[in-house]
């Protein structure tokens, strides 16, 4: 079953047009930046608001880099905190406010000036200097990121949004849009992904479980974990790397596309399902043909 899988997996990434799907895609709006700074700097805002309609959160990701101008590390390495005030006066999307988004370009301001970047501040706990390529080690590492991302906040208290905004692989969720900024960093460079740390291997990578990327993989029978957290996305993970060891998120975006674009609506279909890639693995379909 495993050869079986792959060759479906293999199908679905064939059929996804990355070019086409980037540009409904959060990292769509972080490709246009020139530099591995910029585009660092502004992956770590989209990847932080990609959450909810895909159309809703674009828009929110497009008023959230707008006032860093053309080069958001260069905008933040020079910035003073009373710069930052005045920039979001008005943001709000769903959990997130302008201060959560100060707390985060404060952050980031401060991590430009002391290590330089974000992948300095992400290594810097690394007891090595190879690329970090063990999934425990990177979570660790990931782990240290984010709590030193929120010791250099603007506000003494950590609110609610911003926690939210960045969480904290140790606390157990899932963490998906953490893990996404991690793999649009690692991956590629390609049509989607950026490869722009060379200090994370792809292989150390965990899915950002998304709900189509959950309810998808229930389908295919490689999630059996119930709650949908941080050990359920290891698991996930496990599974892909079973197809590719060196990179098991090669397949993450055209899966996870499958829900975006509607291909899949997550219930037994006779207009979707035939035209699916993975048709042929999938419990739902095959419980329809079976009944």
């Amino acid at each position: 079953m495993n050869d079986d899988l792959k060759v479906l997996l293999e199908e679905a990434l064939a059929q996804c047009s990355q070019d086409k799907r980037r540009e409904v895609d959060p990292v769509g709006l972080v490709h246009p930046y020139e530099t591995a700074a910029d585009r660092e700097v502004a992956a770590l805002f989209a990847s932080c608001l990609a959450y909810g309609r895909v159309e809703l959160l674009r828009s929110a990701i497009t008023r959230a880099l707008a006032p860093l101008g053309d080069s958001p590390a260069a905008y933040l390495r020079a910035a003073t905190p009373g710069e930052l005030d005045s920039l979001w006066p008005d943001f709000t999307y769903r959990m997130t406010r302008g201060a959560d988004l100060r707390d985060l370009a404060t952050a980031i301001s401060a991590t430009l000036s002391r290590e330089g970047s974000l992948q300095a501040l992400y290594v810097e706990g690394n007891d090595g200097d190879s690329p970090i390529d063990d999934r425990h080690r990177h979570l660790r590492l990931a782990s240290g990121f984010v709590r030193q991302l929120r010791r250099r906040r603007q506000r003494t208290e950590l609110h609610r949004g911003f926690r939210y905004l960045l969480p904290d692989p140790s606390d157990g969720s899932a963490c998906k849009r953490l893990h996404l900024y991690f793999r649009w960093m690692a991956r590629g460079p390609d049509a989607v992904d950026l490869g722009i740390w060379e200090q994370l291997a792809p292989s150390a990578l965990v899915i950002p479980l998304d709900t189509h990327i959950e309810k998808l993989c229930r389908y295919l029978g490689m999630l059996k974990r119930k709650t949908p957290d941080a050990k359920a996305a290891l698991e996930v993970t496990r599974q892909l790397a079973v197809f590719a060891p060196d990179d098991p998120l090669r397949y993450d975006f055209a899966l996870c596309h499958l829900g975006i674009s509607k291909r899949c609506i997550h219930r037994y279909s006779p207009r979707h399902c035939p035209q699916c890639p993975i048709e042929s693995a999938c419990t739902v379909a095959n419980s329809n043909r079976i009944s």
